[in-house]
């Protein structure tokens, strides 16, 4: 990585969407060398692909939580076992295994309180392995899209 690639990058996290000539120029590079740099960073895996950010709520998901979960056994098949369990869920935005008191912190979007402490109390506490669970809702979730440079 480099300062090229690191401009790169930057002009694809404020918006991948714009022409290929409209983000060389931004990033001060020409068009053939983005689409060559653009490539490369594909296929060295730095790049991992494109999405819509879709926001929750217009889906009818006006409540998120995290649910810090405590597995038992810790074994790999276990910990595997249950972030399959979790990972199917509709439910499920995103899955983090952690340090602490806690293994594995669940994200959930779900459409009201009472959906959520039903999925929580009928799918997350009984998903293979959980030992205990706690269910914080989250007010407010702000995620930088654009990441300054790191090097």
């Amino acid at each position: 990585m480099d300062a090229t690639d690191l401009r790169i990058l930057h002009e694809l996290q404020v918006d991948a969407r714009r022409p290929n000539k409209d983000l060389a120029a931004a990033a001060g590079v020409s068009p053939s060398t983005m689409v060559n740099r653009v490539r490369s960073l594909e296929q060295r895996g730095v790049i991992r692909g494109y999405h819509a950010d879709v926001a929750l709520p217009a889906l009818g998901r006006n409540v998120e939580a995290l649910v810090s979960v405590r597995l038992q056994p810790k074994t790999p098949a276990a910990v595997e076992e249950f972030m399959e369990a979790i990972w199917s869920m509709d439910e499920t935005v995103a899955v983090t295994l952690v340090t602490g008191a806690y293994d594995v912190l669940v994200h959930l979007s779900v459409s009201d309180v009472a959906t959520l402490s039903r999925t929580v109390l009928t799918a997350v506490a009984s998903a293979p392995n959980v030992k205990d669970e706690q269910t914080s809702i989250i007010f407010e979730h702000r995620a930088k899209r654009v990441l300054g440079a790191l090097a």
